[in-house]
C-alpha cells in the first residue's frame, strides 16, 4: 500500500480495520520510516479470525432457524442458501485475503514506498501535494459513507421484518443480531479496496506527471523554436538537391533549435532520471499486482458473486411479494457492487493507458530531436518501453482493465439465468 504525506488518512483507516499492521514514524532526515508493528499484527489477525467465526456462526445460525427472517427468498428453497452461503463466504474470503496482505506484504510495502518517494522527490516541481490530499479524502470518504448508508437501511428493512414476525416464543431479532459480524467485514473489504485504488490511482498519477516532464522539457522548446522561424514564402525555402540526397536534411537540421553543449548534458541527464523512474514505477505496478494479487482476484470474484446473487434476490422480490423498500435496497446495493467493480478496474486501467502514453511520447522526440547524444539515450528508453509490461494482474490470471467491464456483464447475465431455471425446478 502507499504510504506518503498526502494519502495518511487511507493507512490511518486501514490501519483501524486491520488492513496496515504498521508503524511510521519520521527518521531524522524528516523521511517516513515504515516499521511492523507486532500490536498492530496481533490486532489483525485476532479481528480477522473473530470476525470470521461469528460470520459462520450467524450463517448456520439462520440456516438452521425454524423461523428465519428471510422465508420469502434467502433461506427457503436449496438455491437459495447456496447463493446466500457463496454471497457470505466471498466477502470473508477477500477480506481475510486483504489482512493477509497486510501481514505478509512488509517487504513490498516498503520497496514500493521507497520507490516512489525517490520519484516524488524527482519530480517534485510537478506534484500538487494539497490536490493529492484532497483527493485521498475524497476516495476515503465516499465509498465509507455509502457503505454505512447501505448497511444502515439493510439492516433496518431486517429489523422491520423480525418486528413482524416475533412470536412470545421466537425472538427473531437474534437473525439480524447474527449478521452483524458479516456486514461489519464489509467495511473491511471497503477499506482493502480504497487502499488498493489508492495506490494504483497514485501510480498513475506519477506515470502522468512524467509523461507531462517529457513533454515539456523536450517538445516545448522544439514546438516554440518552430513557432519562432518568420514565416516566408514557401517556394523560397525549398531547395531540390539530386545529386546530394543528404543535403536536405542538412539544411534543414539548421533551421531547428540547436542546444549548447551545457544543455544538452542536462538533458541527457535528466532523461536517464525519467527513464529510471518510469522503469520503477513499472516495478511497482509488479510489487502491487503480486503483492495484492489474491485480495484482487477475490474482490472481483465477490463482485461478479454480489451482482449475480444481488439480482436473483431482486428477481424473486419482484416476482413474489413486491416489497417496495426490499426493492430499492437491493437495487442500491447492484449499485454499490458496480461502484465496487469500477473502484478497482478504473485506477488499473487509468495507470496503464498513462504508462502507454509513455512511448507514444518518446518517439514524438526521437523524431524530433537531433542531437546525436540525446537521441542515443532516446532510443535506449524506447527499447525500455518495448520489453516492459506495464500492467496490473490479478495472480496472473488476469489483466486488470476496462474489458473486465464487458467480460462480467455477460457472464452475470448467464450465471443469472442459471439460477433462475435453477429457482423454477425447485420452486
Amino acid at each position: 500500500m502507499e504510504i506518503t504525506e498526502p494519502t495518511m488518512c487511507v493507512y490511518y483507516v486501514s490501519k483501524a480495520l486491520a488492513l496496515a499492521p504498521f508503524s511510521v514514524r519520521r527518521n531524522s532526515k524528516g523521511v517516513l520510516d515504515i516499521r511492523r508493528s507486532v500490536i498492530f499484527s496481533v490486532y489483525s489477525a485476532s479481528l480477522c479470525l473473530l470476525m470470521v467465526f461469528l460470520t459462520y456462526e450467524g450463517l448456520l445460525f439462520d440456516a438452521n432457524s425454524q423461523m428465519p427472517v428471510r422465508p420469502s427468498f434467502r433461506m427457503k428453497s436449496a438455491t437459495s442458501k447456496v447463493v446466500t452461503a457463496l454471497d457470505v463466504s466471498v466477502v470473508v474470503l477477500a477480506s481475510s485475503t486483504g489482512v493477509g496482505c497486510g501481514l505478509l506484504g512488509y517487504r513490498a510495502t516498503r520497496e514500493l514506498n521507497t520507490r516512489l518517494r525517490k520519484v516524488d522527490d524527482s519530480m517534485h516541481s510537478f506534484s500538487n501535494f494539497k490536490r493529492d490530499r484532497i483527493l485521498a479524502i475524497l476516495m476515503l470518504t465516499l465509498p465509507l459513507i455509502s457503505i454505512t448508508s447501505i448497511l444502515g437501511l439493510d439492516i433496518s428493512t431486517w429489523l422491520r421484518f423480525a418486528i413482524e414476525m416475533r412470536t412470545p416464543t421466537d425472538d427473531t431479532e437474534l437473525n439480524i443480531q447474527w449478521y452483524i459480524p458479516f456486514y461489519s467485514l464489509y467495511f473491511i473489504l471497503t477499506g482493502l479496496q480504497i487502499n488498493f485504488a489508492n495506490t494504483a490511482f497514485g501510480l498513475g498519477r506519477r506515470f502522468r506527471r512524467l509523461n507531462v516532464m517529457l513533454r515539456s522539457n523536450f517538445l516545448k522548446d522544439n514546438n516554440n523554436s518552430q513557432k519562432n522561424v518568420p514565416s516566408k514564402p514557401l517556394i523560397t525555402t525549398v531547395k531540390v538537391v539530386s545529386q546530394h540526397p543528404l543535403a536536405l536534411h542538412q539544411s534543414l537540421s539548421k533551421l531547428t533549435h540547436v542546444p549548447t553543449q551545457e544543455s544538452g548534458k542536462n538533458k541527457v541527464a535528466l532523461l536517464k532520471v525519467l527513464e529510471e523512474n518510469h522503469e520503477s514505477l513499472g516495478k511497482c505496478m509488479r510489487l502491487v499486482s503480486n503483492s495484492h494479487g489474491v485480495a484482487v482476484l477475490f474482490i472481483l470474484v465477490s463482485c461478479l458473486l454480489h451482482l449475480v446473487a444481488t439480482s436473483y434476490f431482486l428477481f424473486l422480490e419482484l416476482l413474489r411479494n413486491r416489497d417496495s423498500r426490499m426493492v430499492w435496497i437491493q437495487g442500491l446495493w447492484i449499485i454499490f457492487h458496480s461502484l465496487r467493480l469500477i473502484l478497482v478496474v478504473e485506477p488499473c486501467h487509468l495507470a496503464t493507458v498513462e504508462s502507454k502514453k509513455t512511448i507514444q511520447i518518446v518517439c514524438e522526440i526521437e523524431r524530433k530531436i537531433h542531437d546525436p547524444i540525446l537521441t542515443e539515450e532516446v532510443k535506449k528508453f524506447w527499447q525500455q518501453l518495448l520489453v516492459m509490461d506495464v500492467e496490473f494482474s490479478a495472480s496472473g490470471l488476469c489483466r486488470v482493465n476496462r474489458t473486465l467491464l464487458t467480460s462480467f456483464s455477460s457472464a452475470i447475465c448467464t450465471y443469472l439465468v442459471i439460477l433462475i431455471q435453477f429457482q423454477n425446478t425447485n420452486g
